[in-house]
């Protein structure tokens, strides 16, 4: 053996010396489980943010809920004035508040599903803590007995240790893969669910029935009301986004 090869091995044996020296088993498993403590403090956090999202997306709901009701008051009080035109164009407000209504509680329920998926994975990781916590204690009891194993089996631990480190590397590259697909995933998702100001051109053909149903909606809502006040049900009209103008020979009469 020349004299290279032997003053390598003896800085390999040095320097395989003082990191063994150096790393004392129960900082390590401290810095662990300080790491999976804070990594669940921030699932708390992310916990507290979704559900204001969701506590807000409720307060938009409530508020256009009110404004149906108040368009719904405004159509009665029309009717029992006589004033049929007018509820017929305070109900054309109601069919887009509805569908941000029903936009809104698609929102909601997603906020909702994501809590609870959230909730479910902190509950899982406290969990793992207290066990965590647990091993720690105990193996903390027996690092005595484990250097003094690692001291005799010096050469044996140093591969060990080398094969440990590569395979901790693999496993938080794995981690990380897992943690950005799972991201693109979720606004992938997020994305294909968004329908609000899209700046798509709208369809004609989809305008027309929507239009239709509408209509539809509105003569329902008319005959609702005039039965809740006593009035009959009007004749089927076709309903124009412009207020329809008052004749000067009008003089229909309430029942």
């Amino acid at each position: 053996m020349s004299f290279f090869q032997r003053l390598g091995q003896l800085v390999a044996a040095k320097g395989d010396a003082a990191l063994d020296a150096a790393e004392v088993p129960s900082q390590t498993f401290d810095h662990a489980y300080n790491k999976m403590v804070d990594t669940l403090t921030n699932l708390r956090r992310a916990i507290v943010e979704v559900v204001t999202a969701r506590k807000q997306i409720e307060q938009q709901i409530d508020l256009l809920i009110e404004q149906n009701g108040r368009i719904d008051e405004q159509a009665r009080q029309a009717l029992l004035q006589g004033n049929e035109p007018l509820a017929q164009q305070a109900l054309l407000r109601r069919p887009p508040i509805q569908a941000q209504i029903a936009a809104l509680n698609g929102q909601r329920q997603q906020m909702v599903d994501k809590a609870s998926s959230l909730e479910k994975a902190g509950q899982r990781l406290a969990a793992r803590i207290q066990a965590f916590r647990t091993e720690k204690e105990t193996l903390g009891a027996t690092s005595s007995a484990a250097a003094a194993q690692v001291k005799v089996s010096a050469a044996l631990a140093g591969v060990g240790e080398e094969m440990g480190s590569i395979n901790a590397a693999m496993d938080r590259a794995r981690m990380k893969i897992a943690r950005q697909s799972a991201r693109a995933a979720a606004l992938d998702e997020v994305v294909g669910q968004t329908d609000f100001n899209t700046g798509m051109p709208i369809d004609p053909v989809q305008a027309q029935l929507e239009h239709a149903s509408a209509q539809a909606s509105i003569a329902s809502d008319l005959d609702r009301l005039k039965a809740q006040i006593g009035l009959s049900p009007s004749k089927p009209i076709q309903l124009t986004s412009q207020p329809a103008p008052a004749s000067e020979g009008h003089t229909g009469e309430v029942p």
